[in-house]
């Protein structure tokens, strides 16, 4: 079944067979977390969300009326499942500020990482995310995001250049 196409898989998910959703999670899970994690910023939340996706598109998959559209719909739930945390930060944020009068220190050791891969622009989180974090090859992003090869290069190297500013000069 490992040699189907995405929307046979579908079909077969929405009949209920979780061996070919199984197969479905395992050729996009990668792509998922790469997405959640260049909107997080957090390997720990970027890991949660991607396996929150995945359940929830098991969930719904009867919904889904194009099949050959998996990949796009399964990123989609992802995204939103994102703003939805990033929505709750929000106001975790301005709570805890209200409470204590300044955010809480951070004990993650890659904290100021963390927070300067969140300070950079999507355009230049997204293509360094997916290179360092997802392992994926300038080309791999550049058909991903439907760029250039050469744009996917730059965006990384004013990505690295942004970060090596922000964690040197007291950006983050």
């Amino acid at each position: 079944m490992n040699g189907f196409s995405d929307d046979i898989l579908v079909a077969a998910s929405a009949r209920g067979d979780k061996g070919a959703y199984g197969i479905l999670v395992r050729r996009h899970y990668s792509r998922v977390f790469g997405v959640c994690l260049g909107m997080l910023g957090n390997v720990a939340d970027a890991e949660d969300i991607a396996q929150d996706t995945m359940l929830k598109g098991f969930l719904q998959i009867k919904r889904l009326r194009r099949t050959e559209r998996f990949d796009s719909w399964v990123l989609q739930i992802a995204k939103n499942l994102c703003v939805d945390v990033l929505r709750r930060r929000k106001h975790i944020k301005a709570f805890a500020a209200e409470q204590c009068g300044r955010p809480g220190d951070a004990t993650n050791e890659y904290h100021d990482l963390q927070e300067a891969i969140r300070q950079l622009p999507k355009e230049f989180r997204l293509p360094l995310v997916m290179y360092y974090f997802d392992n994926k090859s300038a080309k791999a992003i550049a058909e991903k995001l439907n760029i250039s090869h050469s744009g996917v290069c730059q965006r990384i190297r004013v990505a690295r250049k942004l970060l090596h500013e922000l964690l040197t000069e007291g950006g983050a």
